[in-house]
């Protein structure tokens, strides 16, 4: 079931909620899967570093480097959907430092900025 679900999940090529991949999978595999069931499931990748959750859009996907334990910043298309995926460890690292100075242990700090991608602009 795992492979099922991350399989669907690296096919897509923009986040997908839980639902979504339920019924990709449910379609391949001839029979339903429970959402709660892919929950469980993206939220052990989400852990392990195999996929990244996009707050905004209630959505996931696969990390392209899981190896990597940086901070990801998404920039998501509100027209199209499409979250990608930029690094800026500076950005991130003062986050981290600016909630220590509060006294705040940041277990992922979330950067997300809702816009409009080139393509959809243009």
């Amino acid at each position: 079931m795992r492979a099922a679900i991350f399989d669907a999940l690296a096919r897509e090529d923009k986040p997908a909620s839980a639902y979504d991949i339920a019924d990709s999978v449910s379609r391949a595999r001839g029979k339903r899967v429970a959402p709660n069931s892919v929950y469980r499931i993206l939220d052990l990748f989400v852990s392990s570093n195999l996929a990244t959750r996009v707050e905004s859009a209630n959505a996931y996907i696969a990390n392209a480097h899981p190896g990597c334990l940086h901070d990801c910043i998404f920039l998501v298309c509100k027209t199209c959907g499409e979250a990608k995926h930029v690094d800026d460890d500076a950005l991130t690292g003062n986050v981290r430092k600016r909630a220590a100075n509060e006294g705040f242990v940041a277990d992922r700090p979330v950067i997300e900025v809702l816009g409009t991608c080139a393509r959809c602009a243009a």
